[in-house]
């Protein structure tokens, strides 16, 4: 697991997300469930080391440990029923929040058939969870909060395996997920530098890379102790990494829009990527 690192959550401007965070912690362990934070927060939270801006989102995306299908549904119930969570009639995942905003809860460990979690609801009932189960095993990084939280989050590298599969699997509505890729790569080496120059310093005797190279392929390092043990997900990483197919040509210009970035450039740092998996 990765070093922790502090944050407030005071300053990402979610109302009543201390709480909301709280509420969850004391039901999955009602539960002895285990989770970590993913999506748009997981991102901003890293993001939040740099003062970096990104858009509002009000979305909160957590992976949940689940052995048991009937345990979800019971912290489902318990939420509404206790916590004054409400149902999502376009998403069985989703609870809204007493604060108004949605919170996908989102399953895997024991529950998943080929790679995919359904349950029972209305509206969307069925995920894939490619990439969960292994970024729960090696790709996390534990939160403390100015709040005195302690919880914790998919890294960096981790959060770039979930964007790519997600627009691997919906490339036509998933394009912010590479545009998101470029904007945590362009700011990976000041975030991470202390994990590269703990783990990665031999990187800087190979040649004269730019700092954005050596993020690039200490990324695809780090993927690859988180994906090295699943064949078919390593394989399926690479293949979007080689721009192996027709809608994969679009990533190094999307990659390159909000990341201060050339197309070229782009193509360069998904090859050291994928040279850093490699190796």
């Amino acid at each position: 697991m990765a070093s922790s690192y502090k944050i407030k959550l005071s300053s990402f401007n979610q109302e009543g997300l201390k709480d909301v965070i709280q509420i969850l912690e004391t039901v999955f362990q009602k539960f002895d469930v285990d989770f970590y934070v993913i999506g748009a927060l997981a991102k901003d939270m890293w993001l939040s080391k740099e003062k970096v801006q990104t858009r509002a989102t009000r979305d909160v995306d957590l992976a949940i440990f689940i052995s048991e299908s009937r345990d979800y549904e019971e912290i489902k119930s318990t939420l509404i029923k206790e916590h004054d969570f409400k149902e999502v009639s376009t998403n069985a995942f989703a609870l809204l929040t007493p604060y108004g905003y949605p919170v996908d809860l989102l399953p895997f460990g024991s529950v998943e058939i080929d790679e995919a979690v359904e349950v029972e609801g209305g509206g969307l009932t069925k995920v894939h969870v490619n990439g969960f189960k292994e970024i729960y095993q090696q790709g996390l990084a534990p939160i403390l909060t100015d709040e005195g939280l302690t919880f914790k989050v998919a890294s960096l590298a981790s959060i770039i395996l979930l964007k790519l599969i997600a627009f691997d699997d919906r490339p036509e509505k998933r394009t912010q997920d590479i545009k998101d890729v470029g904007i945590i790569i362009h700011h990976y080496f000041h975030i991470e530098s202390r994990l590269i120059y703990d783990k990665h310093n031999d990187l800087f005797t190979q040649g004269d890379f730019e700092l954005i190279d050596i993020a690039a392929y200490v990324i695809g390092r780090e993927l690859n102790a988180i994906i090295s043990d699943n064949e078919t997900l390593r394989n399926r990483v690479l293949d979007i990494l080689s721009l192996s197919e027709k809608y994969h040509h679009r990533i190094p210009e999307l990659m390159a829009q909000n990341a201060k970035l050339t197309v070229e450039q782009s193509k360069k740092i998904l090859r050291e990527v994928a040279q850093g998996i490699k190796q």
